[in-house]
């Protein structure tokens, strides 16, 4: 995590790339992350919303991040206000690189909040927008819509057969003799994830996965992490998007992927089933982008995966690499809410016919 107080200095030297020598005020934002980028306010004496700079984890080559700019500046230019315009520095550029090699960016501030727990009106609004992001991001001229396998389906393939290989019931390689607190947490975790598993014949789902032999369906540019917090709605309009933020991990994917990633994040009502959520979900998305049937069946298969894979992650992180987070009760948390899911997912995996992939 960037130590602000220390490194002020060095990130007004890096605003002034953009902002020249005019007087700004620097705040640390919490980016509710966990990729390691810094997220900095910049407000000016101009009165205007002001700016937020960022870092790009490291390393990222300089061709992705001037591949993200196109995407955004791309998005912009088809109409869609709700992507942060990226700046340009007075020779052009987009992007700064401080004296430890790391690369920022400089966009526009989008003032809005975001919640875990839309409104039908909210959700709508979300899957309306997005929408019109695939839609707009199709023509992306570099990077336009073609078939292939999705990155997304292959990984959750591979995965899953490194799943079956390593259960969560069996040892873990490379675990420390020394654990710490949250490590210990983890690991009681794992044995319950463990029990969860096995209650809801895992084995089963996780071959059924690792079976999958992927077809080739339509691939473009995708946001690939757009979660509830990086919805931002509209603070005196609350059922406005104001904004979808971050694109640092777009890439070329199937839209599937950022349905899946979306509506999976929202937290959803009690006694509200997984198949009535995705069935509203995909209704108001189609209203501006019809999917194909190959896209639909594989939105449920992608969360489902996502929350079993996700999962393992959390734990090879935690347990196997020895990770340390900055917000250890958030990542803990995260994990909690992914046990929750296991159960539900895996049924999923275990009933539905793997048509979309």
């Amino acid at each position: 995590m960037l130590d602000f107080q220390s490194r002020e200095s060095d990130l007004r030297s890096i605003c002034r790339t953009w902002l020249g020598p005019r007087a700004v005020e620097l705040e640390q934002l919490d980016s509710g992350g966990f990729s390691g980028s810094a997220v900095i306010r910049v407000r000016g004496p101009g009165g205007d919303g002001g700016f937020v700079l960022k870092s790009f984890s490291a390393p990222t080559p300089r061709a992705r991040i001037e591949w993200i700019h196109r995407l955004m500046r791309h998005l912009r230019a088809a109409g869609i206000a709700e992507v942060a315009e990226v700046m340009m520095t007075p020779s052009g550029d987009t992007i700064a690189v401080d004296a430890t090699g790391r690369s920022w960016e400089l966009v526009r501030f989008v003032a809005g909040s975001a919640t875990d727990s839309p409104t039908l009106p909210q959700s709508q609004a979300a899957l309306h927008c997005l929408a019109r992001v695939h839609v707009a991001a199709a023509t992306l001229p570099c990077s336009p819509l073609h078939w292939e396998v999705p990155a997304a389906v292959q990984r959750r393939v591979e995965h899953a057969q490194r799943l079956l290989a390593t259960p969560w019931c069996g040892p873990l390689q490379g675990m420390p003799r020394e654990l710490t607190p949250l490590q210990r947490a983890v690991w009681d975790l794992r044995d319950r994830a463990a029990e969860a598993f096995e209650a809801a014949a895992g084995t089963a789902a996780v071959q059924r996965v690792a079976a999958v032999r992927p077809r080739p369906l339509p691939v473009q540019a995708v946001l690939r992490d757009i979660w509830c917090d990086h919805v931002l709605y509209d603070p005196i309009h609350p059922d406005r998007v104001a904004g979808m933020i971050d694109l640092h991990a777009a890439a070329i994917d199937t839209p599937a992927t950022d349905l899946a990633r979306l509506v999976g994040s929202w937290r959803r009502a009690l006694g509200t089933s997984l198949r009535a959520r995705w069935g509203e979900a995909l209704a108001a998305y189609e209203l501006v982008r019809p999917l194909r049937e190959g896209e639909r069946s594989l939105v449920p298969w992608l969360h489902a995966t996502g929350v079993v894979c996700g999962l393992d992650n959390w734990f090879r992180w935690s347990l196997a690499e020895a990770r340390e987070f900055v917000r250890p009760g958030q990542a803990l948390e995260r994990m909690e809410r992914l046990l929750d899911q296991v159960p539900e997912c895996l049924d999923e995996l275990n009933t539905a016919a793997p048509s979309g992939v």
